[in-house]
């Protein structure tokens, strides 16, 4: 208060300082007066005046953090005053403040708020696009969130705090699927989970492959195989493109890795076989963005698109169901992508049992299209590995 005092003469603040003056001499005066000195920065911050806003919103992080555990009841009033701060057109610097505001509160708040983010969010979620905001206001709303998703991926607070809030997540953007701002929450919502996995640099975060493999779960069974363009699963495949162009080859490994465990520990697939295609295109996504570049370990990459095939061939009737137009999308296109960019060396002793698998019910009639696709991707690897098989 006393820098402030010295730095910022505006009317507005000095009618504030005037005010709070007499409340906070010491720190049990702060204690004993803390509705009041809330109900003022409330007061003072809400006329949004230019000059005064950036001591006030400074303000407002510093009473946080003297208050700590104590400042959760007054957290939905701070919360809707930056809301409604970021939510008008505003100056870039206004943008400034407010977020590294919000971004303190988080930090100052986050053992109290990670164990349960659904009423943080639930405040927020405007700001990530699902009402009109400009996509750098979504933007920076995406990244602050993505610290509190960070730690509550943290292995002391996954299953109690992470699990419950994607799923949140989902639920609230699959009952959004009228709001006609849905393709700006769809990109907020892909910005805030890529930035969570994300760790310093071009590194992926130590908790980020129990996000990735969290988000896999959540994909609900009638989306695995869907062709709609926006939908949860998308949003999951978007985090996996943004997160290849992130990372190097070294740091990307975490990521197939966690496409691996979520398909190796998948319980759904023993009901829902067809299950299977999200991770078969997870598979294609990673491996075909950037043309493989990322893909170090190309021997795993193989090893569970087989695996994943698996119960797909063994189910006969379970494709039947399925619009062609997906299964060729979804399974066949990620598949050949995969193939093409294998190296050869690698690819070869997987031949047999993947052709033996294309070329039996039910995906026997699918070979010849498949053959075609593979041959206007790589004329020269197709004679190599799918002539013998497609003459016969």
């Amino acid at each position: 208060m006393e820098k402030w005092a010295e730095l910022n003469l505006s009317k507005n603040f000095t009618s504030f300082k005037r005010e709070l003056q007499p409340l906070c001499d010491s720190l049990p005066q702060i204690l004993h007066f803390e509705g009041r000195i809330m109900g003022l920065l409330e007061k003072y911050i809400s006329e949004q005046d230019l000059e005064s806003l950036e001591p006030l919103l400074d303000l407002l992080t510093a009473f946080a953090h003297d208050l700590g555990v104590r400042f959760e009841k007054h957290y939905p009033r701070a919360l809707s005053l930056i809301t409604q701060i970021a939510s008008r057109k505003q100056d870039a610097a206004v943008i400034e403040w407010t977020f590294a505001c919000l971004a303190f509160l988080f930090k100052y708040l986050s053992k109290l708020l990670v164990p349960d983010l659904r009423p943080t969010y639930d405040l927020l979620v405007p700001l990530l696009g699902k009402a009109r905001a400009p996509a750098h206001i979504t933007r920076s709303a995406a990244e602050a969130l993505s610290f509190l998703v960070k730690k509550a991926a943290a292995p002391a607070n996954r299953e109690k705090a992470l699990t419950p809030f994607i799923q949140h997540v989902r639920d609230d953007f699959e009952f959004s699927r009228d709001n006609r701002n849905l393709e700006q929450y769809y990109h907020g919502l892909m910005t805030m989970f890529a930035e969570a996995v994300k760790g310093q640099g071009n590194g992926i975060h130590s908790a980020g492959p129990d996000i990735v493999k969290s988000l896999l779960r959540s994909v609900p069974n009638d989306q695995c195989i869907s062709i709609e363009p926006i939908n949860w699963s998308e949003i999951v495949y978007g985090v996996l493109i943004n997160l290849v162009h992130h990372s190097t080859s070294e740091t990307f490994t975490l990521i197939p890795e966690a496409i691996a465990d979520a398909a190796n520990s998948d319980e759904l697939l023993a009901q829902f076989p067809l299950r299977s295609i999200l991770y078969i295109r997870c598979l294609g996504t990673v491996s075909g963005v950037r043309k493989g570049t990322r893909i170090v370990d190309w021997q795993l990459v193989l090893r569970t698109l087989l695996q994943c095939l698996g119960p797909i061939s063994k189910d006969a009737k379970s494709l039947d169901t399925v619009e062609s137009t997906a299964i060729w999308q979804q399974l066949l296109v990620n598949i050949a992508i995969v193939w093409q960019l294998v190296p050869m060396d690698i690819l070869i002793p997987y031949i047999t049992e993947f052709t033996g698998i294309l070329t039996r019910e039910p995906l026997m009639g699918w070979f010849i299209p498949f053959c075609s696709y593979f041959s206007d991707l790589d004329s020269t690897r197709f004679r190599s590995v799918f002539l013998k098989s497609f003459q016969k």
